[in-house]
C-alpha cells in the first residue's frame, strides 16, 4: 500500500505559479485602467493596482495550497484507514 501524503511545498509552488498569469493579467488591466482591482471593497487602478496583484499572488497560492493540502491529506488518511480496516475483515 502506498502511504505517501501530498507535499505542502509542491502544492504551494504549483498554485503560486498557476496564479501568476492571472494576477499579472489583472494587474496589467488595472495599470491601463481597463479593469479595477478591488482592495477593501474599493476599486484600485494604475500602478497601485499592479502592485496589489503582485503582492497577492503568493497569498492566493498559500490559501489554495492550505485548503487543498488539508483536504487531500485528510482524504488519504481516511482512505488508508479504510483499507486497513477492510484488509483486517477479509
Amino acid at each position: 500500500m502506498d502511504n505517501k501524503y501530498f507535499s505542502f511545498k509542491r502544492l504551494f509552488w504549483a498554485y503560486t505559479f498557476c496564479s501568476i498569469p492571472f494576477g499579472l493579467l489583472a494587474g496589467i488591466l488595472a495599470l491601463f485602467n481597463v479593469s479595477a482591482v478591488y482592495f477593501n471593497n474599493e476599486p484600485v487602478y494604475g500602478f497601485k493596482g499592479l502592485i496589489i496583484t503582485i503582492v497577492f499572488i503568493p497569498f492566493i497560492g498559500l490559501v489554495l495550497c492550505c485548503t487543498n493540502w488539508l483536504a487531500l491529506n485528510f482524504g488519504s488518511f481516511l482512505y488508508a484507514s479504510f483499507l486497513r480496516i477492510y484488509k483486517k475483515q477479509s
